[in-house]
């Protein structure tokens, strides 16, 4: 009764009011609305049947960061001591972001019912004054502090930069310049300091920070001139960085004189780098003004069979090899990174600042490309690679020392491992960083946690890095890590897209560049193996039957073996096999062996490009979003019945199902197809075609409610994916 008076009293005066006028009835913690004026809508730009669903779940509509700004204004309502002023920020019909200022009180009480009656007014044209009004007090004390120099003012949302110079500048007085970022114009910077520039300035633009570059750029002259930039990124009350503001001052000639002593005393003659004593200070002096949270990494570039190209060749071929490293060095490192020669054919790399430790993983994978010359001599060729080693502060050091003594470990690890290639500290430590590589920034505090499963880790390292072998080579050094084995390799015939053998060993037990005759032997092993054993298995020395296998145990010094056959429709492929050297007997739990032969089937499905392997840089993100779903999430190909993918909810229920099973075996233990297989219905011509139905899962043991639709729709080889929710209980019922 007292709802549909006051809707009839009121209706009529206050529906065409500028502002918002909403009637809400409070109870058990729910917010029901029973009137709502014209006027809100119209603030808000949805219709009434729109609006009135958004507000039957009105915290739908705020920014999350508002929210307890929102409640806590609903309990100060609930007291009735007054009326109360709250500002939060919503998103309206056309997607944008609005303040909202609201006044409410409580109108009624009865029988824990309440009703609560609020004014809501736009207030989006007075927050932007108070915010354009706090920045500009900001700019003003940071740029007092500034004595002489050029004046920097960038506003981000309107991509406009401002800059105030004086007569010693191209430009004196005020100068504009419209989309700055949007059409950046590099031909004033030079060219070697262009990304370094453009690296700093997005950083500022990420979140609210003090940067000082030191950069060259064009006068009226045309000539270059050394400037020192002092950055401050402002963030504005939406929550991101609105303004950087900051000053430009030159420092040509005392950067002269800096590089003149640089190139005295410094350089190493022959390439141009820092010499040992240079790179020592400089590396010791970037430490030590790293913040806590900074992120760096030092690495040792060590040539591989260098010596034999300078005894065989003559010091001037050695001697062009240097010269030839040190500009690939160059040409991948730009910026404030310090390189230098600190021996014969040993080069030190040290990365600051770093967004992640996985920058310096690809770096590393730069080096090792970059760095590898082909030469011919009399009847053979001597090919010169490069073995890195890499340490990363401060998880691995603080102090100069430390971390160059880890990374040369790290070499070392990468030369015994066959050289080409390289290495971040410690096998458990590569465990880690691969835990935490999408990680943009490193707290010392609080450290890197390994929380996150062995599968997960693999997933994701064979996912990220594009150079499969290399890819692969760090999924065996996990795997042995995580099970504590002391050799693990891949090998194969033709078939198979790596070149040779992919192994790792752990420290003690490293076995040098493997020989043709080398590869061989493990090759025959393996294909003698799959004679007696076809799927995953654990082989002491004592279940061997033929002399030779028992030779070769004996030989190599291996006690027992865990061997997986990599198979192609029934027939040898390869084999992934990790080794334990030590009398103690490999064994393992029941879980524990679940989970092996889950690896083993990811890293069978990335060689035979099962699957997603083979494209699944283009479904990276939606995979991230169906893993946290709380539904079954399958991704099957309906030509070939393969499961491609499963996420995480369907893993905890039904462990036993892996990647590469038919659905059909897996899901519903059949023999066959099912006959009304529901991703088979989804019409190739349709990629926006979707079929649902109702059916009892065997896997789960539940009644499920199946939404098939395309992932990828394609003539052969597509991918369908299914989403099921779990519906047991409203079915029976």
């Amino acid at each position: 009764m007292a709802r549909s008076l006051i809707v009839e009293n009121f209706e009529s005066m206050i529906d065409n009011v500028i502002a918002g006028i909403c009637f809400f009835e409070y109870e058990n913690g729910r917010m029901t609305p029973f009137y709502v004026n014209e006027g809100m809508f119209r603030m808000l730009g949805y219709s009434r049947a729109q609006g009135m669903r958004l507000m039957e779940k009105v915290e739908l509509s705020i920014i999350p960061e508002d929210l307890p700004i929102f409640r806590q204004g609903i309990e100060d309502v609930l007291k009735d001591d007054g009326a109360i002023d709250i500002d939060f920020r919503t998103v309206t019909g056309s997607g944008g972001l609005r303040w909202l200022h609201v006044r409410a009180n409580l109108y009624s009480r009865e029988n824990g019912k309440y009703i609560i009656v609020s004014v809501v007014e736009d207030i989006t044209d007075r927050k932007n004054v108070e915010e354009e009004l706090q920045q500009q007090a900001e700019r003003l004390n940071i740029l007092s502090e500034a004595e002489g120099g050029k004046i920097i003012d960038y506003n981000a949302k309107t991509d406009v930069m401002v800059i105030k110079g004086s007569k010693e500048y191209e430009h004196s007085g005020e100068q504009i310049i419209k989309a700055y970022m949007e059409h950046f114009d590099e031909s004033t910077i030079y060219a070697d300091d262009v990304a370094y520039y453009r690296s700093v300035f997005r950083g500022l633009l990420t979140s609210p920070k003090n940067e000082t570059i030191e950069y060259r750029t064009q006068r009226f002259d045309e000539d270059y001139t050394w400037y020192q930039l002092n950055l401050t990124s402002l963030l504005g009350p939406e929550g991101y960085v609105t303004r950087i503001v900051g000053r430009m001052i030159n420092i040509h000639d005392k950067k002269l004189k800096e590089l003149d002593l640089m190139l005295r005393a410094e350089k190493d003659a022959l390439t141009g780098l820092y010499n040992k004593g240079a790179t020592m200070q400089l590396i010791g002096n970037a430490i030590q003004e790293s913040k806590k949270d900074t992120l760096n990494a030092l690495m040792i570039i060590d040539l591989d069979n260098f010596k034999e190209v300078n005894d065989l060749m003559g010091h001037a071929q050695g001697d062009q090899v240097l010269v030839d490293t040190a500009d690939a060095l160059n040409e991948i490192f730009k910026g404030g990174d310090i390189v230098g020669r600190i021996g014969g054919d040993e080069f030190v790399v040290f990365m600051k600042n770093l967004k992640a430790i996985s920058n310096a993983d690809i770096l590393a994978g730069k080096v090792v490309r970059g760095v590898n010359y082909s030469f011919d001599y009399e009847d053979r060729q001597i090919q010169v690679t490069c073995s890195v080693g890499v340490a990363i502060y401060p998880y691995h050091g603080t102090e100069y020392e430390e971390l160059f003594n880890k990374a040369d470990k790290a070499v070392y690890t990468a030369k015994a491992n066959g050289k080409c290639g390289y290495r971040i500290y410690d096998a458990a430590t590569t465990m880690v960083y691969h835990a935490t590589r999408k990680n943009t920034e490193y707290n010392p505090e609080k450290g890197m946690e390994m929380n996150r499963s062995i599968e997960d880790l693999v997933m994701q390292v064979l996912f990220e890095d594009k150079e499969m072998e290399s890819a692969l080579k760090s999924v065996i050094e996990l795997i042995t890590a995580q099970y504590g084995f002391h050799r693990g390799y891949i090998c194969g015939n033709e078939s198979l897209p790596i070149s040779r053998t992919v192994q790792f060993a752990a420290s003690g037990y490293e076995v040098g560049r493997e020989t043709q005759a080398q590869y061989e032997l493990k090759r025959v092993v393996s294909e003698i193996l799959f004679e007696s054993f076809h799927k995953v298995s654990i082989i002491h020395d004592y279940d061997l039957t033929a002399a030779e296998m028992h030779e070769y145990f004996h030989s190599e010094g291996i006690k027992s073996i865990l061997y997986y056959p990599i198979t192609s429709q029934g027939e040898f492929q390869g084999a992934i096999i990790f080794e334990n050297h030590e009398d103690v007997q490999l064994e393992f739990t029941e879980s524990e062996m679940e989970e092996i032969r889950s690896l083993m089937r990811i890293i069978e499905a990335h060689l035979l490009q099962i699957g997603l392997m083979d494209r699944l840089q283009d479904f990276v993100t939606q995979i991230a979003i169906f893993d946290n779903l709380d539904s079954y999430v399958y991704i099957v190909n309906p030509d070939t019945y393969e499961l491609s993918f499963i996420n995480k909810k369907v893993l905890a229920v039904t462990p036993e199902v892996k990647i590469g099973d038919t659905c059909y075996k897996a899901l519903q233990n059949r023999e066959s197809p099912c006959e009304n297989c529901i991703a088979r219905k989804l019409k190739k011509t349709d990629p926006h075609c979707r079929c649902t139905e109702e059916m009892f899962n065997y896997s789960l043991r539940s009644w499920n409610r199946c939404s098939a639709s395309w992932l990828e729709c394609k003539e052969e080889n597509g991918l369908a994916l299914l989403n099921c929710i779990d519906i047991s209980e409203y079915f029976i019922g």
